[in-house]
């Protein structure tokens, strides 16, 4: 085997060896290698080239060196991690917090080491949790072992004006879990984004976790927000990269399961630009060039601002957004059309996995509704001109094709309209949510 037209050095070739031997279980875990000595004499090498391939491995975190005893392959027992587990109702044992039951059931031997501190937060955290300069935080750090062993890091931040003097203070175990009594204090978290970063650990992170070389982390960043989608809790897990298979379950969401749509909020917009960017990446795809374009992130935070973008949820998970407003835009439509009593939609976008269970017409007769609300009689849109696909769509929804404009340096101006109080029907009904302030 050739690298860069040079032949690999002979402590590479011992490496690549004992590699193989490893992943084809000729070496099983916990299995002693042959000794430094024994690599030398049978490569016919001197000690410090084997040591430098078994470097390679150790480096490589396949094995560890247990001076004076040897080298060994590296025992593996994952913990199976489970992100999508937090917000599941499921029974706990009154004494003991979710990964310790969890851990119970495998039949595996856990305990925790907890504190609690208060502290300015870091930047990431504060950020995530949308808090201003000199605002501090509760942070619960646990270290939580499997059998003994270090297995990973769980650091929990909570805003201390959201905590202080509550449960969540004491550095003991929640059995029922600080979502609950973050729920009980009037913050339930209804929805969380979680971001996975994987790298080498820090210096900080190898030592509470006890880690050799050659050992990388996964980085589970976790912030849960409420139904008015303010930030309460954000949450870092390290994970030891030898310790743990993360495993999602995916299911394809039923919307008829508590549809809502509500008022976008300031935290949403990147939600928003998410869904925009996620439809548009499956149009470019099919080879259609509408919204092939950096999403107008001012754009899309004035309307959010001006309340005229909203998000709709199934049980808590945004799937789709529209926008609806009273302008007509002056390329598209005439001064005497932009006189008439009309809510006009932009930026409509479902999530492909929630396709096909017809969320567009209902947020379209939604759209019909909430102009009526606001005394209108029309609902009008402009469609891309090339997405002939899209117009078939609105056609057979109710909408009339007024005309067609062609702009300049606009693809957009199919231009479509229906009467406000025109319902299809057929999709599932939105029930809106509105946020608190406004009861």
């Amino acid at each position: 085997m050739a690298v860069s037209g040079r032949a690999r050095a002979l402590y590479q070739r011992i490496a690549d060896r004992l590699r193989a031997q490893i992943t084809d279980g000729t070496l099983a875990p916990g299995d002693r290698l042959p000794t430094e000595a024994e690599i030398a004499a049978e490569w016919d090498t001197t000690r410090s080239t084997a040591v430098q391939g078994l470097k390679v491995l150790v480096n490589e975190g396949l094995i560890i060196s247990d001076r004076p005893r040897g080298y060994f392959v590296r025992s593996r027992r994952p913990m199976v991690y489970r992100p999508q587990g937090e917000f599941r109702k499921r029974p706990l044992s009154p004494e003991m917090d979710q990964f310790l039951t969890q851990m119970h059931e495998e039949g595996r031997e856990a305990s925790q080491h907890i504190e609690v501190k208060v502290e300015t937060p870091s930047r990431h955290v504060r950020e995530r949790l949308q808090m201003n300069e000199g605002e501090l935080v509760v942070v619960r750090r646990r270290v939580r072992f499997v059998d003994g062993i270090p297995y990973n890091t769980n650091d929990s931040h909570f805003p201390l004006s959201l905590v202080q003097n509550s449960e969540i203070m004491n550095p003991d175990d929640i059995a029922r879990g600080a979502n609950v009594v973050l729920a009980e204090l009037g913050y339930e978290q209804v929805r969380a984004l979680d971001e996975l970063h994987v790298r080498m650990p820090t210096p900080e992170e190898a030592d509470r976790l006890q880690l050799g070389p050659g050992t990388p982390v996964a980085v589970h960043l976790c912030t849960g927000f409420t139904k008015n989608g303010r930030p309460v809790r954000a949450v870092v897990n390290v994970l030891p990269g030898d310790r743990h298979v993360i495993t999602y379950e995916r299911s394809r969401p039923q919307v008829a399961d508590a549809l809502t749509i509500r008022p976008a909020v300031a935290t949403d917009l990147r939600t928003v630009i998410e869904l925009w960017e996620h439809a548009a990446s499956w149009l470019n795809k099919r080879g259609i060039d509408q919204w092939q374009y950096p999403p107008r992130e001012e754009r899309i935070k004035a309307n959010i601002e001006a309340g005229e973008c909203w998000i709709v949820e199934v049980d808590g998970a945004p799937v789709a957004t529209i926008t609806v407003d009273e302008h007509a835009d002056p390329d598209f439509w005439t001064p005497s059309e932009a006189d008439d009593p009309a809510l006009y939609v932009h930026r409509m976008v479902v999530r492909r996995d929630v396709a096909g269970q017809d969320l567009g017409s209902a947020m379209l007769d939604w759209a019909g509704r909430e102009a009526l609300r606001q005394g209108k009689q029309l609902l009008r849109l402009d469609a891309w001109r090339s997405n002939d696909e899209l117009q078939r769509y609105y056609s057979d929804r109710g909408f009339v094709h007024v005309r067609t404009v062609e702009a300049a340096d606009r693809s957009s101006g199919a231009l479509f309209q229906r009467a406000a109080n025109y319902s299809r029907g057929d999709g599932p009904e939105l029930k809106i949510e509105l946020p608190d302030s406004t009861h």
